[in-house]
């Protein structure tokens, strides 16, 4: 034919021609069918990009939303925050007063030189003072079951603070004054879950709580001095087990028993480092003068 090119091509089974014009045909088609393939592809890539950048643009808008929130949330809790501060300011300013009303806050309008060295007190003064704020174990020391501080209940298995020390005591292991006191409560007490509990108030605005007792030794009003009797330990009230729920208290502020367990004469100097909330200064200075008066009167008396 004339205008038209074929190719022929031949092998030992047979011959096969082709005409030009399929082979343009098929490469047409072919490339058709490529570039559909791309735009499909192409456009489906588009979609999918195009919903990803409204995902993410959605997300953005989402974490701003929240960012917002907790900008708010900040400044709710940063103005709780100065309110609580106030209340403790305004707290710490009562408790104050308190000290002044009972003696226990210091003159300011005393010089230096008229203050007492805690550290340069001497033998009888320290003895003095151990007499009066409780001091050493109530008990024969044989470790602890429950330490100072925040904890989960035992029983009720909810996070709260424990205000003392738990002793591992057996039943009826006996309790001793640490210091001189006037006994404040001797009986059952309901609400705490102490069961038989002991309440010592010793002076200058020391207390301390003895719970879970098996039997009490002493009775409300009666006055105690320091190594005296005054109950059994046992498992009475809220208890797990036979222990001493033991807790020292200053102007009813509960502190870390272990401290005033481990003072004693031959480590005077330390209560004073660990118990950062007494006022020991000004507190010494008032038992000494205590002292000195009561020394006064006797040599007057005689």
């Amino acid at each position: 034919m004339r205008d038209r090119l074929t190719i022929t091509i031949s092998d030992i089974n047979k011959t096969r021609s082709y005409n030009v014009h399929q082979v343009i045909k098929k490469i047409v088609v072919y490339a058709i069918i490529f570039i559909l393939l791309a735009f499909i592809l192409g456009g489906t890539s588009i979609w999918f990009l195009q919903t990803r950048v409204e995902q993410l643009t959605d997300k953005k808008e989402a974490i701003k939303s929240e960012y917002k929130k907790l900008l708010n949330l900040n400044s709710v809790l940063t103005k709780q925050i100065n309110e609580k501060a106030e209340e403790f300011e305004s707290i710490s300013e009562r408790v104050e007063d308190i000290e002044g009303l009972i003696g226990l806050k210091f003159d300011t309008r005393l010089t230096l030189n008229e203050k007492v060295d805690i550290a340069s007190l001497s033998a009888k003064e320290k003895s003095i003072i151990l007499e009066q704020i409780p001091n050493g174990y109530p008990i024969v020391f044989k470790g602890t079951t429950g330490k100072y501080g925040w904890r989960k209940h035992p029983i009720l298995k909810r996070r709260e603070f424990h205000a003392g020390i738990d002793l591992r005591a057996k039943m009826k292991t006996p309790i001793y004054a640490p210091a001189n006191a006037v006994v404040e409560y001797a009986r059952f007490h309901k609400k705490s879950g102490y069961g038989n509990l002991v309440i010592l108030s010793h002076n200058y605005g020391f207390k301390t709580l003895y719970g879970h007792l098996e039997k009490i030794k002493v009775k409300s009003g009666d006055i105690v001095k320091k190594g005296d009797l005054i109950a059994l330990s046992g498992n009475t009230g809220l208890s797990s087990g036979p222990h001493l729920h033991y807790e020292v208290k200053y102007i009813n502020m509960p502190l870390e028993p272990k401290n005033f367990m481990d003072w004693n004469l031959s480590n005077y100097d330390v209560i004073f480092e660990k118990e950062k909330k007494v006022k020991w200064q000004s507190l010494v200075n008032l038992i000494n003068h205590s002292h000195k008066v009561q020394q006064s009167l006797q040599k007057a008396q005689k």
